[in-house]
């Protein structure tokens, strides 16, 4: 839990906006952010995270739509489409998946189905220095390598290498296609 809050915390400064995380019945959680557009790219940033410590996962539900919090930021009394939607994605994520987004109708759906499996599949195989240098490089301004290997204290080169086995360049076509039709799925749910 204690790598959730400092990465949920870590979010909401790269994205510019306040993400309110909480635990949520046992070892359980959420995380909600006040844009839609984010939430996958938050959600990876999470895998990588837990990548990074070698031995923890989590599964991850998305929701998008409207949510009513309370003014205490008390998310066990929140409601709206946006916890609905993440709380039957989760119920009805298949047995060896960890990230799901809600079924979509239409073409797009059957798109963004397919790029979500390749998603998942793809995040459940980082190891732990590829998860540190994944956590860095999934931010919303890119870093260079340089920067990267600054901040996780290794060499350009062997972030270079951390990044070669992970298909960033797919998952930041990914994450562009998917903040950029968001608003598109949002309504179609």
């Amino acid at each position: 839990m204690q790598v959730l809050e400092r990465v949920s915390r870590d979010i909401g400064e790269d994205i510019g906006a306040k993400a309110v995380f909480q635990r949520h019945r046992g070892d359980g959680w959420q995380l909600v952010l006040p844009l839609a557009q984010p939430s996958l790219r938050a959600a990876l940033r999470i895998q990588a995270a837990l990548a990074a410590t070698g031995s923890l996962a989590t599964r991850i539900g998305i929701g998008v739509g409207p949510a009513r919090i309370p003014d205490d930021g008390d998310l066990a009394a929140a409601s709206g489409a946006a916890f609905h939607m993440a709380g039957d994605v989760l119920a009805g994520l298949a047995r060896g998946t960890h990230l799901a987004l809600p079924p979509i109708p239409g073409a797009l759906g059957d798109a963004f189905a397919a790029l979500m499996l390749f998603v998942d599949r793809e995040a459940q195989g980082w190891n732990r220095t590829q998860g540190q240098a994944l956590f860095e490089a999934l931010r919303v301004q890119t870093p260079t390598q340089e920067e990267i290997a600054q901040k996780v204290g290794v060499t350009r080169q062997a972030v270079q290498s951390r990044l070669s086995g992970t298909a960033l360049d797919a998952l930041q076509e990914t994450l562009w296609v998917y903040e950029n039709r968001i608003d598109t799925i949002r309504d179609s749910l």
